[in-house]
């Protein structure tokens, strides 16, 4: 990942699973993404359908957590994006079927990061490179790191 300039937060797109693991574990690399996009360190793109997948998902399995999703959408600044007809002809060879409005997502909102615990469901390509949470979360200390050299 190049190295952003400080003030300018680096636009990634999330998958359900990450949104849900940060949600409910205090520990983690995917929590610790959700607490950089709180504090502006990065740009939080959401799909329309992953929001929905969460809620679907929460609702039926931990539906105490719900408010806790509603409140992270109202405090944390994240960009809900639903992708374009163009987006998601560009992303079928590139994700399995059910996740290509993900894919559609991170290509048509301009993230270059996809951030997913299923990278098997993803692939690389238009721009956009698909990596767990951790891998961000080592590439953003590094970045992080070289501020005031």
């Amino acid at each position: 990942m190049a190295r952003p300039e400080k003030t300018d937060p680096v636009p990634v797109c999330l998958d359900a699973d990450v949104l849900i693991a940060g949600l409910l574990s205090r520990t983690g690399a995917s929590h610790a993404i959700l607490v950089l996009g709180e504090i502006g360190l990065l740009h939080l793109v959401l799909s329309a359908a992953a929001v929905e997948g969460v809620r679907r998902n929460l609702s039926a399995k931990l539906p105490e957590a719900v408010p806790l999703f509603e409140e992270f959408l109202r405090a944390v600044p994240v960009t809900i994006h639903r992708p374009t007809l163009r987006d998601r002809d560009r992303a079928p060879e590139l994700a399995d079927p059910k996740d290509v409005p993900i894919l559609a997502t991170a290509i048509g909102s301009g993230a270059r990061l996809l951030v997913t615990h299923n990278v098997r469901h993803f692939r690389s390509g238009e721009g956009v490179r698909v990596v767990r949470p951790r891998t961000l979360i080592e590439e953003a200390r590094a970045w992080m790191g070289s501020f005031g050299r």
